[in-house]
C-alpha cells in the first residue's frame, strides 16, 4: 500500500511539473489557470485512486476470507466422506469375512448335498440351451430362463427350484411326441420378409412349418442373443410340402405320414437349394438347349412316321385281301401297276413291278435317315458340351485356384448336364428309329410278297395256258 501511495505521488509530481511547463509556455491569454487549481485538482484526482483502491483491496480481503471460510468447509466435508468411506470399507471387510465363515459353515452343513447341488446346478446348465434351440420352447416359454437362473444362483435352491429341471426336461419329452399348432413371432412369414405372428404347426421337435401357406421354418441360433424362428429361403418342394399340407388339413386322431427333419430345418434348407428340372437345363448353357431341340425334332419326325407308317401297314394289309388296285396306299399303286401291264410278259411285268416297289420305297423309308442322324449327333454335342464345360473349369482353376470348389461348380454342371442330356436326347431317338425302321421293313417286306406273288400267278398262269 505504501508503495502504491507513493507512486501517486510521483504521478501528482510529475503532473505538477508539466503543469508549469504549460504555464510557462502557455501565451498570455491562459493565465486564468493557476498552479493552486492544477495542484488541487492532482489531489482530489490522488484522493479519489486512492478512495477506489481501498474499496478494492477491501473487496479482495472480504473474498479470500470468503474462499478460505469455503476451503475450510470442503476440507471438513473431505474428512467426513473420508472417514465415513473408511468405515465402510471396515463394513465391508467385515462382511465379507461373515461371509466366507458362513459360506464355510454351510459347506460344511451341507456336505453330501453340496456336491449333489453341483451336479443339479451342472446338469441344468446343460439341459438349458438344449430347451433354449427347441421348437417346443415357442410355445412353452420360461423354461430356459428359470434353469439359467437355477443353475447360476449362489443360494440354496427351493424346491420350486429343484422342481425346474424335472418338469423341464419331462416337458421336452412329451413335445418330442406332439403335434401342435401354435402362434408364435416368425421372421420372413409377414410382408416384404418382415417378422410377422403366424400360426405354425410342429411335428414333435424336429419339424415346424406355417399352416397358411405351408413354409417349412428353421431356428436361427449363431450371431444372435436369442434364438428364433424364420422361414426357409429356399423351401423344399414335391413331396415335403404335399405330406405336409396332408397332415396341417388332416382330422384329428388322423394318422398321416409326414417328414421330419431332425436337424431342425437344416436337410430341409438343403433339399431347397437343390436344382429342379428347370434349373438343371439351365446349366446345360446353350448347347443343352440345342440338344434339347434336336430331340423335340427328332421325336417329332419319329413318332410322325411311326403314326403314318403303321397306318400305311394297315391299310395295305387291307388291299391284300381284297388286292384292289387304286392310289390309296402303296400296294394299290403295285396292283394297279401290275392292271396296267398284266398284259406284258413276265419279264416286262417283273420289271413293272420292281420298278413301281423302288419308287415307293422312298415314300415309306422317308424321315428314318434325319431320326437316325439326330440320334447320333445328340451324343456328340454332349460331348462337345462337355469339352465346353471343361474347359470353363479350368479356366476357373487357372484364375482363382482350387481352394473353392464352387467356383468350378458352373464348368462341372455344364459338362455334365450336356452329357445328360445328350444321352437323354439318343437313347429315345434311337428306339424311335427302330421302331419306325421295323414298320418300315415289314410294309416293304408286305410289298415284295404281293408282287412276287403277283409275278407268280402270272407265270402259273402262263404255264396253264401253254
Amino acid at each position: 500500500m505504501k508503495v502504491f501511495k507513493k507512486s501517486l505521488q510521483a504521478l501528482g509530481a510529475t503532473a505538477l511539473v508539466m503543469g508549469s511547463a504549460i504555464t510557462f509556455s502557455a501565451p498570455a491569454t491562459a493565465q486564468d489557470v493557476s498552479l493552486s487549481d492544477i495542484l488541487d485538482l492532482v489531489r482530489r484526482d490522488s484522493q479519489q485512486m486512492s478512495a477506489e483502491d481501498e474499496r478494492r483491496l477491501q473487496e479482495f480481503r472480504q473474498q479470500t476470507a470468503e474462499q478460505a471460510r469455503l476451503m475450510s468447509e470442503a476440507r471438513g466435508q473431505l474428512n467426513a466422506a473420508e472417514a465415513r468411506g473408511r468405515a465402510l470399507s471396515a463394513e465391508f471387510d467385515e462382511n465379507e469375512r461373515q461371509l466366507t465363515q458362513l459360506s464355510a459353515e454351510l459347506e460344511t452343513q451341507a456336505g453330501d448335498f453340496g456336491e449333489l447341488l453341483g451336479q443339479f446346478r451342472t446338469a441344468a446348465g446343460e439341459t438349458m440351451p438344449i430347451i433354449r434351440e427347441s421348437l417346443s420352447n415357442y410355445e412353452y416359454t420360461g423354461r430356459a430362463e428359470r434353469l439359467a437362473e437355477v443353475s447360476e444362483a449362489r443360494s440354496l435352491p427351493t424346491r420350486e427350484d429343484l422342481d425346474a429341471l424335472p418338469k423341464a426336461m419331462l416337458q421336452e419329452m412329451v413335445a418330442q411326441s406332439e403335434v401342435k399348432t401354435f402362434t408364435a413371432p416368425v421372421a420372413g412369414a409377414g410382408p416384404d420378409a418382415t417378422i410377422a405372428d403366424v400360426e405354425v404347426m410342429r411335428v414333435g421337435v424336429f419339424t415346424a412349418a406355417t399352416t397358411d401357406d405351408t413354409r417349412f421354418l428353421e431356428i436361427i441360433t449363431a450371431n444372435t442373443d436369442e434364438p428364433y424362428l424364420r422361414v426357409l429361403k429356399a423351401q423344399p418342394g414335391g413331396d415335403f410340402q404335399a405330406a405336409m399340407k396332408k397332415l396341417i388339413a388332416a382330422d384329428e386322431g388322423e394318422v398321416v405320414i409326414t417328414p421330419v427333419d431332425p436337424t431342425k430345418g437344416q436337410l430341409f434348407a438343403v433339399a431347397g437349394e437343390m436344382p429342379g428340372l428347370g434349373e438343371r437345363v439351365n446349366q446345360g448353357g446353350v448347347v443343352g438347349y440345342v440338344i434339347l431341340f434336336l430331340l423335340a425334332v427328332g421325336a417329332a419326325f419319329a413318332i410322325f412316321k411311326i403314326v403314318t407308317l403303321f397306318l400305311m401297314g394297315g391299310a395295305m394289309r387291307k388291299t391284300a385281301k381284297t388286292r384292289q388296285a387304286g392310289t390309296g396306299n402303296p400296294l394299290a399303286r403295285v396292283f394297279e401297276a401290275y392292271e396296267t401291264n398284266k398284259h406284258h410278259d413276265i419279264e416286262s411285268l417283273e420289271l413293272k413291278l420292281d420298278e413301281q416297289i423302288l419308287r415307293e420305297s422312298p415314300k415309306i423309308e422317308r424321315f428314318n435317315d434325319i431320326v437316325k442322324v439326330l440320334a447320333a449327333v445328340a451324343p456328340l454335342l454332349g460331348l462337345l458340351g462337355t469339352v465346353i464345360g471343361m474347359i470353363i473349369t479350368f479356366t476357373a482353376i487357372t484364375n482363382f485356384g482350387a481352394g473353392d470348389p464352387k467356383l468350378m461348380a458352373g464348368g462341372i454342371s455344364v459338362a455334365l448336364m450336356t452329357t445328360v442330356l445328350g444321352l437323354v436326347a439318343a437313347i429315345p431317338l434311337l428306339l424311335l428309329h427302330a421302331v419306325a425302321a421295323s414298320l418300315a421293313r415289314g410294309n416293304q417286306q408286305i410289298l415284295d410278297e404281293q408282287a412276287a406273288g403277283l409275278v407268280a400267278e402270272r407265270a402259273e398262269s402262263n404255264t396253264g395256258v401253254a
